[in-house]
């Protein structure tokens, strides 16, 4: 586990990190293939001859490699959030300070890379080397930094990297400033911005232009027809 940059903690080692994991669901899966496993193998064993007394061993074996493959799965799903630290001041940490509220992730070279409050992550692969680019914005922002495919390559790490961005944002916002979610929620409500559209005179004789393409091929079509037949 690297550390976190000063003023500031893990992600991993707040209540959104220990809300990531779903370790109820975790031990019910792990509950689910260790009774169905074991069931499976005691049939198998039986139908080759093996007594009750012969199968402790392999489902006692079964049981540990699952427990250790799920504790694994828990420790690796949790770790993602070790490459993503906040400052004390962010709504998720749990200082009472308000001042920074700073994000940062963690790169290629093994430095904290600061986040600006309005900055939303997107990501695309380094066409060259086994890395990810995170961006600003989209596919075409500017890269922010460099860092390894896991777990900046899973969709609902940078979900939370944006989220904790979004909140960031809230937080420094100055008392009376507009809420740009607000506003797109109101001009939504209003249909703010929303063009006015212009149409055409429909009535007969209005169009006063001729449907160009179609009727140059009929006119050259005629052309040709006319001049290949004989003159009488």
């Amino acid at each position: 586990m690297v550390e976190a940059p000063e003023n500031s903690v893990l992600l991993s080692n707040t209540e959104i990190g220990t809300s990531w994991v779903d370790t109820k669901r975790e031990l019910q899966i792990g509950l689910f293939l260790s009774i169905s496993g074991s069931l499976f193998l005691s049939v198998i064993l039986l139908i080759f001859g093996f007594g009750m007394e012969n199968s402790f061993l392999p489902i006692a074996a079964w049981i540990l490699i699952l427990t250790a493959w799920r504790v694994g799965v828990v420790k690796k799903k949790k770790s993602e959030l070790d490459f993503i630290a906040i400052g004390s001041g962010h709504p998720w940490h749990h200082s009472d300070d308000v001042e920074d509220t700073t994000v940062y992730v963690f790169d290629l070279e093994k430095k904290w890379i600061p986040l600006h409050t309005d900055v939303r992550i997107a990501v695309t692969a380094d066409p060259i080397l086994q890395r990810v680019l995170l961006r600003d914005g989209d596919s075409e922002g500017e890269v922010l930094a460099r860092c390894e495919n896991d777990p900046f390559s899973d969709v609902d790490v940078i979900k939370i990297i944006n989220m904790a961005q979004a909140l960031a944002s809230a937080q420094t916002r100055e008392e009376g400033a507009d809420d740009e979610f607000e506003a797109a929620r109101e001009r939504e409500k209003t249909a703010e911005g929303v063009l006015e559209r212009e149409w055409l005179d429909t009535e007969e004789g209005g169009l006063d232009f001729e449907p160009g393409a179609l009727l140059r091929a009929f006119k050259q079509s005629k052309s040709g027809e006319d001049k290949g037949k004989p003159e009488s």
